[in-house]
């Protein structure tokens, strides 16, 4: 399975963010830092904070920062946040699809990947 530039992204700027407890840190210093596309991580920064994992402050004194510890960060819903409709291969556009039980076996497959990812948090992947 290959996750989207989008969560590998989220998931960098997580990790970046733990660095810095209680501090505020700019989206621009980051995608500098990390050389990534400025507004493109202004994408992820903005999807973190809807989903709950970042807070973010507009403006001069602003930034952004974890909303909470990272004990209480989990991978698997950062993932789950950033992939809604994660699909390994579009079944629905196959003309085998009556006859075939692939869609089952990716569903668990993905099932058994996320039941991975969620027995980890952000605590246990920084050092």
């Amino acid at each position: 399975m290959q996750l989207t530039r989008h969560t590998d992204y989220a998931l960098r700027l997580l990790i970046q963010l733990a660095g810095f407890p209680g501090q505020r840190v700019s989206i621009g210093a980051v995608a500098k830092e990390q050389d990534i596309s400025q507004s493109h991580l202004m994408k992820v920064a903005n999807d973190l904070a809807r989903a709950g994992f970042i807070d973010a402050v507009r403006g001069r004194a602003g930034g952004i920062s974890l909303s909470r510890p990272p004990e209480e960060i989990n991978i698997g819903a950062v993932v789950a946040a950033m992939e809604p409709h994660c699909e390994l291969v579009k079944c629905s556009e196959c003309r085998l699809v009556q006859g075939c039980g692939l869609p089952g076996v990716l569903s668990k497959g993905i099932g058994a990947f996320m039941d991975v990812l969620r027995g980890y948090t952000l605590a246990d992947i920084i050092r």
